[in-house]
């Protein structure tokens, strides 16, 4: 088995052809890199502004909801107020009715009094 050899000139000839080719990439990447490169970033920042109006949106009313819930009392306070007054009312009347039945009492006992005297003469 014997090895085909190439020659000499055609070796030559196959790296100048492949530096030619070298250098026409590296002229082009040198005409890329002395370009600007723009790119058109409006579409985004008019989508990242909704987003962060939608979240100001959000924040705002749950804001609003927490500032109503901390000003709002409880249920059980609601219910202890309402167990105080009615206790209020209940002790009221039942002091009503004692003071009705004192005043009775005290006629009552004047009368008898009064009776008791009669007859102790």
């Amino acid at each position: 088995m014997t090895k085909k050899r190439h020659n000499i000139d055609t070796i030559a000839e196959v790296l100048i052809d492949k530096l030619t080719d070298m250098e026409r990439t590296a002229k082009r990447i040198e005409t890329a890199s002395q370009k600007e490169l723009k790119i058109d970033t409006s579409r985004l920042e008019e989508l990242l502004d909704e987003q962060k109006r939608k979240e100001g949106r959000v924040l705002n009313d749950l804001e609003a909801l927490q500032k109503k819930n901390s000003t709002r009392v409880p249920n059980w306070v609601l219910g202890v107020l309402g167990g105080i007054v009615l206790l209020s009312f209940g002790f009221m009347f039942y002091a009503w009715k004692k003071a009705e039945t004192y005043d009775e009492a005290t006629q009552r006992a004047l009368y008898y009094e009064q009776e008791y005297n009669k007859l102790k003469q």
